[in-house]
Parts: structure tokens; C-alpha cells; sequence
């Protein structure tokens, strides 16, 4: 069964609010279906699952989807690679940016006095409480012009964050793989790639590399 399929019925099983008590990677689509049939979810899913055709060219509309950083998008199957958040570059000259629109209730406010005596001085305060209005208001968000993406190879135990060729090492990931932030080797460095705090790739991999070699030497493996 393809990844795509599996990534699918995931989605459906986080829709309905199934909360699973290990991470996306350790269940097969068997798992998942059957998690699926426990709670009596199968019509919820197409008889032939399938990811999106392709990356979303629009920056900052997954941020707003309620999707969370932990929920694979869309699966190469070729390759394997999981998307969880798709890169949209930066173009080359100023474009027409998107802007999001939210329409919501208006109450209004309506105002209270209080009056305070401290000694000969007599103060009136003025205070701002929710109205009775029910008046119809919307904001409007821009989005960004471009968005870091974040995917996960399988030859890898970490996610990637990608921007414009720059890349970098989920910095959670890493985190939870050593226990917390305190536990992260000094020799693994920090770097952005866009607005993404990371941790470097080769000085990580180095820093494992080297402890494993150090466990060899020593007879722990």
C-alpha cells in the first residue's frame, strides 16, 4: 500500500479528532485503518485515497489551515519524503501577495464609571466592558510572499526545513533526541534557514557520528 494512502487516512483520523499515542512513522496503513474501524470511521475515507497532485504554490495558507506541524500533507511516493509543510520560494521580483479574511461578531463596548475618593482628590474612572451590538466586522491578514518548507526523508531521523536551497535540522527533533536543549552537544550550531531556527546539519551529524564511535570504543555496542 502506498505512503499516500497512508497519509490519507491519517488526515481523516486527526479530522475527527482521534488522538494516536505514537508518531505518524510508526503505524502502517493497516494500523491506521484499523484505528479507523474502531471508531466507526470508515465512511469518512474514498475508496482510493490520494494526496494532492502537488506542492501549494501559496505562501502561508497551510500555516492558517489548522493543519498541525506534525501532520504530513502530501507523500512522495517515488522518493518517499513526507511533506509536512510545502516550500514556496521567494520570487525574484515583487508579486501580488494573498490576503487572508476573517469575518466575525462585533459586540462593541460599552462604558461604567466608578468614582474613588484618596484624601481631598475625588477621581472617576472609566471602564470598557463587552457590548450588546451584534454588528458584522472583518480583518484582513497578508500573507507571506514565501514559506520554508519542512519534509522528512526517510533516510533520515529528522525533519528538514528547506528554504531556497538552504537547509537545516527540525530543531525539536533534535531536542527530543537528546533528552531536551540542555542535552544537545556545545558542538551542534544553531542557524536559520528563513525565519526557522535550526540546527546545523553537518555539525549535527558529525556530533552523532562521533558519539557512536565513542560507544563503539568503549564496548556499548
Amino acid at each position: 500500500m502506498s505512503q499516500t494512502s497512508k497519509a490519507v487516512v491519517f488526515r481523516v483520523l486527526k479530522a475527527a479528532g482521534i488522538e494516536l499515542p505514537e508518531h505518524y512513522r510508526n503505524y502502517s496503513e493497516q494500523d491506521l485503518r484499523r484505528i479507523l474501524a474502531q471508531h466507526g470511521l470508515e465512511s469518512e475515507i474514498p475508496p482510493e485515497p490520494s494526496a494532492p497532485p502537488g506542492p501549494d504554490p501559496m505562501a502561508g495558507r497551510q500555516a492558517y489551515s489548522g493543519a498541525g506541524e506534525d501532520e504530513p500533507i502530501r507523500v512522495e511516493e517515488e522518493t518517499g519524503i513526507i511533506w509536512f509543510r510545502d516550500e514556496v520560494r521567494k520570487p525574484a521580483s515583487p508579486q501580488p501577495r494573498a490576503r487572508r479574511k476573517l469575518t466575525y461578531v462585533d459586540s462593541g463596548v460599552k462604558n461604567f464609571q466608578l468614582a474613588t475618593q484618596d484624601g481631598d482628590r475625588r477621581y472617576i474612572e472609566t471602564f470598557e466592558v463587552a457590548g450588546d451590538e451584534q454588528r458584522t466586522a472583518e480583518v484582513k491578514i497578508t500573507l507571506p510572499s514565501y514559506q520554508v518548507g519542512v519534509y522528512k526523508d526517510p533516510r533520515f531521523p529528522f525533519r528538514i526545513h528547506i528554504d531556497n536551497g538552504t537547509k537545516g535540522i527540525d530543531i525539536f527533533d533534535v531536542n527530543h533526541f537528546y533528552g531536551g536543549s540542555d542535552m544537545v552537544p556545545d558542538e551542534i550550531k544553531r542557524t536559520y534557514v528563513g525565519n526557522d531556527l535550526c540546527y546545523d546539519i553537518r555539525t549535527t551529524i558529525r556530533a552523532i557520528q562521533a558519539a557512536y564511535r565513542r560507544l563503539q570504543l568503549n564496548g556499548g555496542i
